[in-house]
């Protein structure tokens, strides 16, 4: 009942007025009582012109079986609301019975593993990727993928990187991705006459030069994303395990660090980040320099598209490059920081046959697609080739990743240490020396 309640809270959502904090709707219909909705759905579920799944086979009849799903969405967010209306449809399919509850971010990262280890029933759930630290308490997902031909209809990257998450072993099916960069105001690009995104470091400072003299801020952050660009910096020179190695490993001593803060140096001394970075408290930076049109340019995952709609308006022109290529460099624009959300079947569920139906139904065909122009997110299903319009610069570097890159958030211990010092650095109030002595400084404690 507690899914039925949620489900119309919706659906009442949408029908009302426009929703405020980035939030948009997506439509649904007014549920029928939950006799008649049974009722039909098992009649739907057994009659011969039962409607197929996403991957063209026929639903299965799962009537009388009941899912507890947990969702990290809020049942008035786009994502929460693309869910419930598929397990609307999904139920209308099967005949099955799917309890969700809207946890939130919050309650699914400091409930589930206690909810779980209580032995109350959660048969599946989402989530932020990588739920190594949930161990046996998730189940392989291995066969169910070959069983129902799902791989075919994957990107193989991301694949590859979910499976490393639990040693070679898919636990995990990955669905709304994102991927990291630089986010652009293509109308601001225009002005100061750049033609194209920049592909290397050279390219990006001229690039850089040409908004500065066209009276643009070229760059803006905010304090809790300045490690974004350095990661991706050093990532270019040392790899994303290096790049781990020197985070764990106090390897600020290498040269490669040291070109990383110069070439960052560089940036402040000529005056291309923005005069408020010193003091840029996220979202400070996000929505009130870059989202009103202040600055051209800001290092950060596709979600921040769906965070700022609201600010930015319909005629905002995005633009998305992949990190440029940099002096020395081991790697180029096929190596990226990408990720996502992604499901995970307990190993308490007794029906994960019918758990994977829905995770199916959520990240193949309608639903997938829907997900991605509600939230403005990167779509799971290869075969969906309408992203969202304002993610339409980032599906050729997307599709084209076949190096996973990131790690510079890796070690906690260090993180406080790396932004304050990274603020420092692209304020202008420290050189690329004193930064790496800093750094080594912070990591010897």
């Amino acid at each position: 009942m507690r899914k039925k309640m949620l489900q119309k809270i919706g659906v009442a959502v949408v029908s009302g007025a426009m929703i405020v904090s980035a939030l948009t709707g997506c439509g649904s219909s007014e549920k029928t009582d939950k006799s008649a909705s049974a009722s039909a759905a098992k009649s739907a579920a057994t009659s011969s012109a039962k409607t197929s799944t996403a991957s063209g086979t026929k639903a299965k009849d799962y009537s009388g079986v009941k899912l507890v799903y947990w969702s990290s969405w809020e049942a008035t967010e786009p994502q929460g609301m693309v869910v419930a209306e598929a397990i609307e449809d999904y139920e209308k399919e099967t005949g099955i019975d799917i309890e969700v509850e809207f946890k939130g971010r919050k309650g699914i990262k400091e409930g589930l593993i206690p909810a779980l280890d209580a032995n109350q029933q959660i048969d599946f759930f989402d989530g932020a990727g990588n739920k190594s630290n949930y161990g046996d308490r998730i189940i392989s997902l291995e066969d169910l993928v070959k069983e129902h031909n799902y791989e075919p209809r994957s990107n193989p990257t991301m694949m590859k990187l979910f499976r490393s998450y639990n040693d070679g072993v898919l636990k995990e099916i990955p669905f709304q991705f994102k991927a990291n960069s630089y986010l652009y105001n293509k109308k601001l690009f225009r002005q100061a006459g750049i033609e194209k995104a920049p592909a290397n470091w050279s390219e990006f400072l001229t690039a850089c030069q040409k908004l500065k003299d066209a009276g643009i801020t070229p760059i803006t952050t905010d304090d809790a994303y300045v490690p974004q660009a350095f990661g991706m910096h050093l990532g270019r020179l040392v790899g994303s395990e290096g790049l781990k190695k020197i985070v764990n490993e106090n390897g600020w001593d290498r040269p490669e660090v040291l070109q990383t803060a110069n070439d960052l140096a560089d940036l402040a001394a000529k005056g291309y980040f923005s005069e408020l970075v010193a003091s840029n408290v996220y979202p400070t930076g996000q929505n009130t320099e870059f989202a009103t049109g202040k600055a051209a340019m800001y290092c950060v995952g596709t979600y921040m598209v769906n965070e700022v709609k609201n600010i930015t308006g319909p005629d905002f022109e995005w633009g998305f490059f992949a990190y440029p290529e940099v002096n020395n460099g081991i790697n180029g624009t096929e190596a990226m920081v990408i990720g996502g959300q992604s499901f995970a079947i307990t190993s308490k569920c007794k029906n994960p046959e019918a758990a994977f139906g829905f995770i199916e139904k959520m990240t193949r065909g309608k639903f997938d697609e829907k997900l991605g122009k509600e939230s403005i997110s990167i779509t799971a299903d290869t075969e969906n080739k309408n992203w969202p319009e304002q993610l339409a610069d980032v599906k050729p570097y997307f599709d084209n990743c076949t190096e996973i890159m990131g790690g510079a958030e890796s070690n906690p211990d260090i993180t406080p240490a790396l932004k304050e010092n990274l603020i420092k650095l692209y304020s202008g109030k420290i050189t690329g020396a004193e930064f790496v002595a800093n750094m080594k400084a912070a990591a010897g404690k």
